[in-house]
């Protein structure tokens, strides 16, 4: 007898990231979120991974990548709050990015957006074209 599987949610847009990510939005702290996907985009997990202050989240790469690997995961996004609301990037915000965007060329998990979440909106560093502009300045490939 064969059992029904749980339909996982598919992320094919950075919409889709955020409508499952906007019911954990912390008002008063920084969180940072992984959502770990299976080869065909399917969310096999999500997990906050920091929860930092008001205006910063540290963040460590062993950590994230502790939490995909032991979910077998083929890629990733990452997003996080800012509960100021504002949504621009910070500095940090881009050097964070290009870390993990190195770190998933090498463990062949590769980061497919950091989205910045407000409670009303985000903002996809994929659809700015962030990545692309790593492709063309990477030396991993």
């Amino acid at each position: 007898m064969m059992h029904k599987s749980r339909r996982m949610t598919e992320i094919t847009c950075s919409s889709d990231a955020f409508e499952i990510l906007k019911t954990h939005i912390n008002p008063y702290a920084e969180e940072l979120w992984i959502v770990a996907l299976s080869p065909q985009l399917r969310v096999i997990s999500k997990e906050m991974i920091f929860r930092g202050t008001a205006d910063y989240c540290p963040v460590h790469p062993r950590d994230v990548f502790r939490f995909l690997i032991q979910k077998n995961a083929s890629s990733f996004m990452m997003a996080h709050n800012h509960p100021s609301s504002s949504l621009e990037p910070s500095l940090q915000d881009f050097a964070i990015t290009r870390k993990m965007h190195a770190c998933g060329k090498l463990f062949q998990i590769p980061l497919l957006d950091h989205l910045i979440l407000s409670e009303k909106n985000y903002y996809s560093m994929a659809d700015h074209g962030f990545f692309k502009n790593l492709k063309k300045s990477s030396r991993w490939d």
